[in-house]
């Protein structure tokens, strides 16, 4: 098939491009910034793709890149834990949706797949299993709001039969793609330099990148009609972590006392600091729900129906500290017994 992917120079992007080109489909990128989408494509030994210049908002580059193809992959979307960014952000995630996605179904591509996220789901305090069918969720940070916007609109085509495919990742990491690392890398660098594991109250979804990028491969059928996947992978409380993270370094990962609720004070703070001051901080108050109150998924239809089956944790994690490593956001000291491994290429 021919498909067209926006966001494809992201990490998501890039791991589904990379899984779409090796499943033997042809892909074309809209992308802003052609020149970084060829040195990118070309570290991890892709051939040069074709591009249309332009981003989700440009309608006439939208349809141009939508011209000719079978289908669509929407990974693109804006993702800002500024609260002064909310505006930016519930005018340009709403908009991407109505033109990509809206276009592609009035085009008649099939399918049409629509990138979310776990967090388009919780709401504060919720117990249950996170599932695909499961009503939009509550929080209320400017991204949030944003998704919920545009998932409407999808979820609205969907109810009128369009063949649309929403997938629900997680925290998504693992190995660089090319020299780009996800803000879960990020963050989990965090946690490994600190050498503790903030709460026992938090849990962790964990998808590794390449398997997410078989799942948006494995999607790429026509006439299945709507559909939707949770995507949130390997879950992990405290203890599980911290062993794991023991195996892979060799170092010892203590647990801190600190309350879920104490960590979701500390991200209010942050937000209404946030506010006023020319910040971008992890510690935003919908992170610390997602951290603090992250109910595992019900992944296995993507193995039921789709036939992908996750790495292990371990090998994801162990490639997205070398990762960070080499980013320069962890030293060699702080990922022991992988301080003399290469990462992979």
């Amino acid at each position: 098939m021919r498909v067209m992917v926006t966001g494809g120079t992201g990490y998501v992007g890039a791991w589904s491009v990379k899984a779409l080109v090796d499943a033997g489909h042809k892909v074309r990128l809209l992308v802003r910034d052609p020149a970084k989408a060829r040195t990118m494509f070309a570290a991890l030994g892709l051939p040069r793709l074709p591009c249309v210049t332009g981003d989700m908002t440009d309608e006439v580059a939208v349809l141009k890149a939508l011209q000719g193809c079978d289908a669509v992959l929407h990974c693109a979307a804006v993702v800002s834990t500024d609260p002064r960014r909310a505006d930016e952000m519930m005018a340009a995630n709403p908009r991407g949706v109505e033109l990509v996605i809206g276009h592609a179904v009035r085009l008649g591509l099939d399918p049409v797949v629509h990138v979310s996220s776990v967090a388009a789901l919780l709401r504060p305090g919720m117990t249950e299993q996170l599932k695909a069918d499961l009503p939009l969720g509550t929080l209320d940070s400017g991204y949030a709001r944003s998704k919920a916007a545009a998932e409407r609109c999808v979820r609205d085509l969907q109810d009128k039969g369009a063949p649309i495919v929403i997938t629900y990742p997680g925290s998504v990491t693992g190995p660089a793609a090319g020299r780009v690392i996800s803000e879960a890398t990020e963050g989990l660098a965090q946690t490994v330099a600190m050498g503790s594991l903030p709460s026992p109250d938090a849990a962790w979804s964990i998808i590794d990148g390449r398997d997410l990028g078989a799942v948006h491969a494995a999607l790429m059928v026509p006439g299945l009609g709507p559909r939707r996947f949770m995507c949130g992978g390997t879950y992990l409380v405290p203890a599980d972590l911290s062993a794991t993270l023991e195996r892979i370094t060799g170092r010892s990962f203590k647990v801190l006392p600190m309350s879920g609720a104490l960590l979701r004070g500390i991200g209010w703070a942050a937000d209404a600091v946030g506010r006023v001051f020319p910040i971008e901080s992890v510690l935003s108050h919908e992170a610390m729900v997602c951290f603090t109150q992250m109910p595992p998924s019900d992944d296995l239809p993507v193995r039921r129906e789709l036939g992908v089956r996750y790495r292990k944790i371990d090998v994801t994690l162990r490639e997205a500290l070398l990762a960070a490593r080499d980013a320069g956001l962890l030293t060699e000291k702080q990922v022991g017994k992988l301080a003399k491994k290469q990462a992979p290429r």
